[in-house]
């Protein structure tokens, strides 16, 4: 199993999501090794630093539909602004907003919606295939 840290960034129905994503993990070989909690921006980004020293794929639930400065698009876009950014997917969700996978070198940064029928829906979808392939070169 590839290990992978999940970040709920001011996300609701926590619990229901975290149960999409075991299943969805599950299905990929993928092990939710660690949970944390993130409330504004800073610790968004001390909660991101600190999955990746630990681990290549990071999954961050919640802050897809904000619209202002608490928006974790526009937090993570600042973040890798600098960064090497080797690919940027779009995951499609015709049920409410889309998620995103962003790679770097080896790390796979995944921004889902906080709702776990979305969830469902995108970690079914491509994002499913993608993982997959970048998963089993890194284990």
């Amino acid at each position: 199993m590839v290990e992978c840290k999940t970040i709920f960034y001011s996300a609701r129905k926590t619990s229901l999501c975290e149960r999409a994503l075991k299943k969805s993990f599950s299905e990929l070989d993928l092990d939710m090794s660690e949970i944390s909690f993130a409330a504004d921006r800073g610790s968004l980004c001390d909660a991101l630093t600190e999955a990746f020293a630990e681990c290549n794929i990071v999954f961050v639930i919640g802050g897809l539909g904000f619209g202002d400065e608490r928006d974790v698009k526009k937090i993570v876009s600042r973040l890798i602004k600098s960064s090497c950014v080797d690919d940027c997917k779009k995951l499609k969700n015709h049920t409410g907003d889309d998620g995103y996978i962003i790679r770097a070198d080896s790390q796979l940064l995944v921004l889902l919606p906080d709702e776990p029928e979305q969830i469902e829906a995108i970690m079914q979808g491509a994002i499913t295939g993608y993982i997959k392939i970048r998963g089993n070169a890194r284990a």
